[in-house]
């Protein structure tokens, strides 16, 4: 499950899912060759490439599952088959953002992309003593990532906790690129009420991957999260943002340790029509992640509050959906399937009865046996052809680097 090898004719990598992000990345350094998918080192490959996976390349590259070329995998009767686009293509499009629910994937041959030689990362860090007093900071965000000839190579996360605003993320090139974006000009005026740090740095292209996870070890501890997908169409405005800071502002969370993260999407990603791979949404501009952080005992129940409160605001102010990404397990989703897979669900609903009838692949939100054309009416894909089979097993891909780095401040 750990073998890796890369095709110099082709440009592509076959590689066991017993890879962690972490390997994988320390095995296309030496290559000059990256794939995009996130950066946490100690994710298993094997669910983060079959449930979508982003990263930090995806605006360039797409998403993990995008650059999948074929998957050997075991599915339901025991079969070990191939999927790709020309041999069972009902699996190869199920496991790409839905795998979970269809097999096993115990080997992927992936696209790579040349290394880039230099990139320029930023971290602006912005401290106050009341959250409100982020809210100017994270409108001038929306407006920069929302503009529509916004660089790919540009990738961007907005990380709010208790007192602090961290803006950080890498452009893949130059500084002088870098600067002509602006960014900058976002950053508050530093003042009684608030401070504001900036460190922007040019250095070789080393390879993705965050240290933060190996270094502070492993620990228990229960989170709950949930995520709410904003596009073009869903964009809040001033007067919202300004109620999301002031909710957040004013609300108990019944922990100490709470994360809201804004991960910039779109570029490469919404080159790919939303009914071409299990994955939906394709039309994601970025995903607010919310958090709540327990050290000793299960989430409470004023925290999920919290951030089911957090959740519920933005979608109401600006008519967003129930959207969910799958690699953020939410149990509390009333429609998971609908949440995570949109109009593709009849497609994913009709390939799982064909191909797992027993419903071998289960857990409380795969994909059910049962043809539900009342989910979504519009864009029905035809059914499985004969003989097509079926993938994967799951992974969450969170920024739980992030998490962990304040659970370490409050240990």
């Amino acid at each position: 499950m750990g073998a890796f090898s890369y095709n110099e004719t082709d440009q592509t990598v076959t590689f066991g899912p017993g890879n962690l992000l972490g390997n994988l990345s320390q095995k296309l350094q030496p290559l000059g060759r990256v794939m995009a998918y996130g950066e946490v080192d100690v994710i298993g490959s094997g669910g983060h490439m079959t449930i979508g996976g982003l990263g930090t390349l995806s605006r360039q590259l797409g998403l993990a599952t995008d650059q999948i070329v074929s998957a050997q995998c075991v599915v339901a009767n025991g079969s070990i088959v191939t999927a790709s686009a020309s041999t069972n293509p009902d699996l190869f499009f199920a496991i790409r953002g839905a795998g979970f629910s269809f097999a096993i994937v115990t080997e992927f041959t992936m696209k790579t992309a040349p290394a880039p030689s230099e990139i320029t990362q930023y971290a602006y860090n912005i401290t106050a003593r009341d959250t409100t007093s982020f809210t100017s900071t994270f409108q001038g965000w929306q407006t920069l990532v929302s503009q529509p000839n916004l660089s790919r190579q540009f990738s961007s996360t907005v990380t709010l906790s208790q007192g602090s605003m961290i803006i950080n993320g890498i452009f893949y090139g130059p500084r002088s690129e870098f600067d002509a974006l602006d960014t900058k000009s976002i950053m508050p005026t530093n003042s009684s009420a608030v401070s504001a740090q900036s460190t922007v740095v040019t250095v070789p292209f080393m390879g993705l991957g965050d240290p933060t996870l190996t270094a502070t070890g492993s620990f228990p501890l229960h989170f709950y999260a949930k995520s709410v997908k904003t596009t073009n169409k869903t964009l809040m405005s001033n007067e919202t943002i300004q109620l999301m800071f002031s909710y957040i502002n004013a609300t108990e969370k019944g922990s100490p340790v709470w994360l809201v993260i804004w991960d910039l999407e779109g570029g490469a990603i919404s080159d790919v029509s939303q009914t071409a791979t299990a994955y939906w949404h394709r039309d994601a501009l970025y995903f607010m992640q919310s958090y709540v952080v327990s050290l000793t005992e299960p989430v409470s129940d004023v925290s999920k509050s919290f951030l089911a409160g957090l959740s519920l605001l933005v979608q109401n102010e600006t008519g967003a959906d129930q959207s969910a990404y799958p690699g953020y397990v939410d149990p509390e989703l009333g429609d998971p399937q609908r949440s995570y897979w949109g109009c593709n669900v009849p497609r994913l609903q009709t390939v799982k009865a064909a191909l797992d009838p027993d419903n071998v692949f289960r857990n409380p939100q795969t994909v059910s046996t049962t043809y539900n054309a009342s989910i979504c009416p519009i864009q029905q894909s035809p059914p499985p052809t004969s003989g097509s089979v079926a993938p994967a097993y799951m992974g969450q891909c969170t920024l739980l680097s992030m998490v962990l780095l304040v659970v370490v401040f409050y240990l």
